[in-house]
Order: C-alpha cells, then structure tokens, then sequence
C-alpha cells in the first residue's frame, strides 16, 4: 500500500488516509459506515548482517530526520548512496544473486525496496526541478543585473525544470509498475509459506502415525 495515490507520488507532501493498493492504485476498502479504514501496518525488513549493526545505528543517528541539513551533510549522503548502489549493482548480478536472494521473502523485500526508491526518486527529480525554478524567480540563482543575461540563465532554468518533471513522471511510471510486481512477489512469498506449512504438517501427521 502507499499513503498517496500514483498521482501524487511527485507531491512534496505525504499523504494519509485513504491508502492505496499499489496493484491497481485503487482506495482501500471502506468500512461499513463509509469511511475509509486505517490500514495495519506490518514491517517486513530484509534480514540484516550482525557485522553493520554498529554501522546502521550510527547511519541512523547521523541522518536523522530531525538531524542537520547543510551541503556536506548531503554530499555524505550521496557518497554513501552512491557506494550501496554499487555494491547492489554487483550482489544483484546473476551469480552474486544466488547468494544474496535465496528465497522468494527475500525477493519481494528488495522488490519493494525499488519501488520506494523509485518513488523517493520521482520526488526528489520533481522538488528539485520546481526549487530551481522558484529560486530562479527570486533571482537567487542569476544575480545579474544584465537583462538579456538574466534571461538567459531564466531560459535555461525552465529547461532544466521541464527536463526533470518529465524525469519524475518516469519515474513515477516505473514506480507503479514495481509497485505492482511487489504486489504479486507478496502473493508468491505468502503462497510459498503456506506451502511449507502444509507440508511441515503432512510430515507431522506422518511422523506421529509411525
């Protein structure tokens, strides 16, 4: 589920109640009284290598979102993305991924991790196009006084700008769609588990006839 629907997915602000089914970007059932219903939310983390706990406790206590916000805090968080991003390139690669995603849970869990990265990605492209274009009518950005020049720079701003919406609708397309294969990877997660219980019980039975 989102808290938006897909249209909104480029929006600054997050969303509420209603939640969306990221299948069909379609509204939760409503209850009886009309009202759309809170959804239960159930976490469903990757499992994580006793070798970073440290690391990801500290990464958390830096970039806490009530933390500092300054250009070199940024540039430490592009690095590290950076980095993660190259190390996802190689442990998701066809031989390394028979290693890191055994199972189809494991699967699904970084299935969804893509879609709300893509997500993330669609806002930031959208916020930061639309930053530039403010802080270009302020005259922030061009501090000239030349006319022709200051038009100049404006031109270029509104390229930028309508270069990186185009980027977040993409990008919210593309969010859609893995959204909805995350949907499915789910149902193939909850139909595996359903197998390995029925079996585990049949071998049960078996064991306690002999």
């Amino acid at each position: 589920m989102a808290d938006q629907p897909a249209t909104h997915w480029t929006n600054a602000y997050r969303g509420g109640i209603p939640w969306w089914h990221l299948a069909n970007n379609n509204p939760i059932c409503a209850a009886a009284d009309g009202q759309h219903s809170q959804p239960v939310l159930v976490a469903d983390p990757l499992p994580v290598d006793s070798q970073t706990t440290t690391w990801l406790d500290e990464m958390s206590r830096l970039f806490a979102v009530d933390g500092p916000y300054d250009p070199a805090r940024l540039g430490s968080a592009v690095t590290a993305a950076e980095h993660l991003s190259r190390w996802l390139h190689t442990a998701t690669g066809p031989f390394s991924a028979l290693l890191t995603l055994p199972t189809a849970s494991d699967v699904a869990s970084l299935i969804g991790h893509l879609h709300r990265s893509t997500r993330l990605l669609a806002r930031v492209h959208a916020q930061i196009g639309s930053y530039l274009l403010d802080q270009a009518r302020q005259a922030h950005l061009a501090g000239l006084d030349d006319s022709e020049r200051r038009s100049e720079v404006s031109d270029a701003v509104d390229d930028i700008h309508a270069w990186l919406q185009d980027a977040a609708d993409w990008l919210a397309q593309s969010a859609q769609a893995s959204g909805a294969a995350w949907s499915s990877a789910r149902k193939v997660t909850a139909a595996s588990h359903r197998d390995s219980s029925s079996t585990a019980s049949g071998t049960d039975r078996q064991e306690g006839q002999q």
